[in-house]
């Protein structure tokens, strides 16, 4: 292969769309709705119009991934969702604010496209009721966006981050890509440029690459004794620098990073109380989105130090 593997935004995504298709999360939708609400206020307030499908189902992956079925299955789900956004919204590219969604569908696609056999047997199942993919749906995740519209977000903050102290948790399933990284997967520095650009302090701690590893393993696979002691060291690392905020590209993650901080208490870690958004949720709010929008009652960790930090008051 002599694809680079990392580019420019503009050579990854080109110009700014008008329009995009947001591909729903299902931990996202579950347990972080403010998330997906962020997301589609922010690309409001940039001029680029969201659609989305409520025929539209979950990217399988987790399932995929325990092994709770064949790979068929998840191929032919993966053909139906993109043969959603061919054949109702030509034209547009599909964005997904899911690390793992982007994973999958990213990979399973690849699958599609490169194998006939694979692809003929995806639509032969679909097929029965309707559907039909032919592989010409462009797949993103909405954080390149958001790097590709850098100097527009910066132009539009209205609510300066006032030095917040926040550190970034890429997530391993964006940071795998072998092809077309936005930035040097061993050490990404995209995200604390989007910081600076809202006025937060880009905090660089240890254990910042770490894998949450939550997702599949804290809920399927690895005993609580195998996964806690792993989060317990990420997050001694982010308060040993003095992290105020921990933003994530992945609702996975965010459960892992915001859910597990009591349980971990519980059993001797920390504390460490540091609140874990998504990183739209953090753009949305320098940008002036309503705060009843960005769902951050949904938290575990509260995010009550943070609003007071930049002006906004306890509960505002």
């Amino acid at each position: 292969m002599n694809s680079p593997r990392v580019i420019t935004p503009q050579e990854r995504l080109g110009t700014k769309p008008e329009k995009v298709f947001l591909f729903r999360s299902c931990t996202g939708s579950m347990e972080y709705p403010g998330t997906e609400s962020a997301i589609k206020e922010v690309l409001k307030k940039l001029g680029i119009e969201v659609v989305m499908d409520p025929d539209q189902t979950c990217c399988s992956g987790y399932i995929l991934t325990c092994s709770g079925h064949t790979p068929e299955a998840s191929l032919a789900v993966t053909a139906r969702n993109l043969s959603i956004v061919e054949q109702r919204y030509a034209g547009l590219d599909m964005f997904c604010f899911c690390n793992g969604c982007f994973g999958y569908n990213t990979e399973l696609s690849h699958i599609l496209k490169h194998h006939p056999a694979y692809m003929k047997m995806a639509n032969e199942v679909i097929g029965q009721w309707g559907y039909e993919y032919k592989g010409q749906v462009r797949i993103f995740h909405v954080q390149e966006l958001y790097y590709l519209l850098l100097d527009e977000i910066r132009a539009k903050v209205v609510r300066p981050l006032n030095g917040l102290r926040v550190a970034s948790h890429y997530g391993c399933h964006y940071l795998a890509q072998q092809y077309g990284l936005l930035d040097d997967g061993d050490l990404p520095t995209f995200h604390e440029e989007i910081f600076e650009a809202l006025g937060a302090t880009p905090v660089f701690y240890k254990e910042r690459r770490m894998c949450c590893g939550y997702a599949v393993g804290r809920g399927f696979t690895h005993k609580e004794s195998v996964v806690q002691p792993h989060l317990g060291r990420k997050l001694d690392s982010a308060k040993e620098e003095g992290v105020e905020l921990i933003t994530t590209t992945c609702p996975g993650c965010n459960v892992a990073l915001d859910r597990e901080q009591n349980n971990l208490a519980a059993r001797g870690f920390g504390p460490y109380n540091i609140p874990v958004i998504d990183l739209g949720q953090l753009i949305g709010l320098a940008l002036g989105v309503d705060l009843d929008k960005l769902g951050f009652e949904a938290n575990t960790i509260p995010l009550d130090g943070v609003l007071e930090r930049i002006g906004l008051g306890k509960g505002a």
